[in-house]
């Protein structure tokens, strides 16, 4: 059986290969022969070959609806021509051919499949934070299988809000279509209630890569001993570039507040002599998309605002281009976590590692709502950036040694894992469904 992995990347982002590796693995303990391709980032290519030879699986590159469209009316080949300070944006935009060639390779390989399984990590956002093309965007993998009489399901993500009537227009007509809606919290289950007229179709369970394994307690060993730190002696840091890339007039602490704010937190940890390792799970060449770079404007400003050595000391950035199951080993190892990446919160939850989400979208607090612990989810949209790291601080105190926390966690997570396992079972009845293989053996 060949399925077709869409909405997910191998690299740079660590949230893709965390939720793709865990859909392989399950789906692999009952269909034995089944073939896995995903449909990448065009533009990301050269990367994502990297990591899917590390993961061993095969890729494609993946079309959009609304840059074939483009691409179709010429649109974008005169965008290709047109200066803007002196720069050709010819050097940005590939070719006509070069997206005729990407568009074909994606239809290739939607006419090749047997299922298409779409594990976009967050889809059809109407909130205002994302782009004019969001809808469209997000419609295109439903639209192409549709379009070549394919089965297409979506697996765990976050859905919502619909407020942007484009959006709206897109979801309602995709999800009308789909046997169920699998989606990722309450709050986004809702979402997708508000707008279908079959709610019982509509689930919701936790991120699929809280099963997801960490890397060995000897891999972590050897790379703290490296790094001279301690298990249970630093606390994670985890900004985004996403929040970081958020317009000022969408927030108070989004945009370049958000340097701040991990900035006015990260002092507060200092002064108390806390060792802060900064964890990107973003990396890009593009230093706009990459966390790697706001965690150093972040440490820049310490150095240059602290002026002290002893903290600079007590600063380490994770260089290094590691995978999920290794990032999840430096959370797990930590004393606490303040994290902005939805995905490390996915692994600090399951690791049980106390920590404060500071997020943009309702995803954090969904999350932590599985555990008991939505009240340690903050809005980096509603507060200041001293309002916010105060808070923060107050909420580190209290998750710092707590057991009650941590023995509420250890217990909520065994629910949430067979949550998470029934969302297979979904999926796995599906898949049987529209392939006959029902009695496939394990």
């Amino acid at each position: 059986m060949k399925c077709l992995v869409t909405g997910l990347c191998l690299s740079r982002n660590l949230g893709g290969p965390a939720m793709g590796l865990t859909l392989m693995n399950e789906l692999k303990k009952k269909y034995r022969n089944i073939d896995f391709t995903f449909a990448v980032t065009a533009t990301s290519y050269d990367a994502e070959r990297q990591w899917a030879k590390k993961y061993n699986v095969k890729i494609v590159r993946r079309d959009r609806l609304h840059i074939h469209i483009l691409n179709k009316t010429k649109l974008l080949q005169l965008l290709r021509h047109f200066k803007y300070k002196g720069i050709t944006l010819s050097e940005y935009i590939p070719s006509k051919n070069y997206w005729s060639e990407v568009h074909q390779e994606f239809i290739n390989s939607v006419r090749d499949t047997d299922i298409i399984i779409d594990m976009n990590g967050i889809s059809y956002v109407g909130d205002g934070t994302r782009n004019f093309f969001e809808g469209l965007e997000y419609y295109t993998n439903f639209y192409y299988a549709q379009k070549e009489n394919k089965p297409f399901a979506r697996f765990i993500q976050s859905f919502g809000p619909f407020d942007d009537w484009k959006v709206r227009i897109f979801a309602r007509n995709e999800f009308k279509y789909l046997d169920f809606i699998p989606a990722r919290g309450k709050s986004s289950a809702e979402f997708c209630k508000q707008i279908v007229k079959n709610q019982s179709k509509v689930y919701d369970f936790p991120d699929v890569a809280i099963i997801l394994p960490k890397a060995s307690d000897e891999w972590l060993e050897e790379y703290l001993h490296d790094h001279d730190l301690r298990k249970d002696h630093y606390i994670v840091l985890s900004p985004s570039s996403v929040i970081h890339n958020i317009h000022d007039h969408n927030g108070l602490s989004v945009g370049q507040n958000h340097v701040e704010s991990f900035y006015l937190i990260a002092e507060q940890l200092l002064l108390n002599n806390e060792k802060l390792v900064f964890l990107p799970h973003m990396y890009s060449d593009n230093k706009k998309e990459c966390d790697r770079e706001v965690c150093r404007n972040i440490i820049d400003k310490i150095k240059n605002e602290l002026n002290n050595e002893q903290y600079q000391s007590y600063i380490h950035l994770v260089e290094e281009d590691i995978n999920p199951m290794e990032a999840k080993a430096i959370i797990t190892g930590s004393k606490v976590c303040v994290v902005s990446r939805y995905h490390a919160l996915v692994a600090a939850v399951s690791s049980k590692t106390p920590s404060v989400a500071i997020g943009w979208n309702v995803k954090y607090k969904d999350l932590l709502d599985y555990y008991d612990l939505a009240n340690y989810a903050i809005d980096a949209r509603q507060l200041t950036p001293e309002s916010l790291s105060k808070i923060v601080c107050e909420k580190l105190k209290d998750l710092e040694g707590n057991k009650e926390v941590i023995a509420k966690m250890e217990a909520l997570h065994q629910d949430n894992i067979k949550k998470v396992y029934n969302g297979f079972k979904l999926l796995q009845n599906w898949i049987d469904g529209q392939t006959g293989m029902s009695h496939e053996k394990h």
